[in-house]
């Protein structure tokens, strides 16, 4: 089952735009690795390694969404813990829609 369980917000530089990753780990285990100082973060791609983006894949109808495309397969991301600027708590089943 494809679910995304947090969504990680990622800044290394204050001019940067923020990087959002999908990811299916639960947000408390994101969370706890930020005492680290790499983060190893679970997170969807698409087939060319590119991190999914799901503002792009959604269509919004009156009462509800599609999801156009779904991730392809989840990789392993090690990030600079300094560089995760906030976790949020997710429940979006990528099956189900």
């Amino acid at each position: 089952m494809n679910k995304i369980n947090s969504i990680i917000t990622l800044r290394h530089f204050e001019k940067d735009e923020p990087l959002i990753i999908y990811s299916p780990e639960i947000a408390d285990n994101v969370s706890l690795q930020m005492v680290n100082t790499i983060a190893d973060i679970s997170a969807y791609v698409y087939d060319d390694e590119s991190f999914y983006d799901l503002d792009r894949e959604i269509t919004y109808g009156s009462n509800s969404y599609v999801i156009n495309r779904k991730p392809s397969r989840q990789r392993e991301v090690f990030v600079n813990a300094k560089d995760i600027v906030m976790v949020q708590e997710a429940d979006i089943d990528l099956d189900d829609r």
